[in-house]
């Protein structure tokens, strides 16, 4: 029996790539210490690496964080 919908390899590649722009994106201008502390902790807040790290793309890209 066949699935009632087949959706093709683009379709599974286009969706995937989205989601993998969403994601930057929300790590280039949102993420405040919030995906690290599921690993590091409470810490992670007050390092804010993530944040370090991308700081000057932030910027460029017109998103402010300060």
């Amino acid at each position: 029996m066949e699935p009632a919908i087949r959706i093709s390899g683009e379709r599974w590649m286009v969706a995937g790539l989205t989601l993998l722009g969403l994601f930057s994106l929300y790590v280039l201008a949102l993420d405040q210490g919030l995906l690290l502390s599921l690993a590091q902790g409470p810490a992670a807040f007050d390092m804010n690496l993530i944040h370090e790290f991308v700081h000057d793309a932030r910027h460029a890209a017109g998103f402010p964080c300060h």
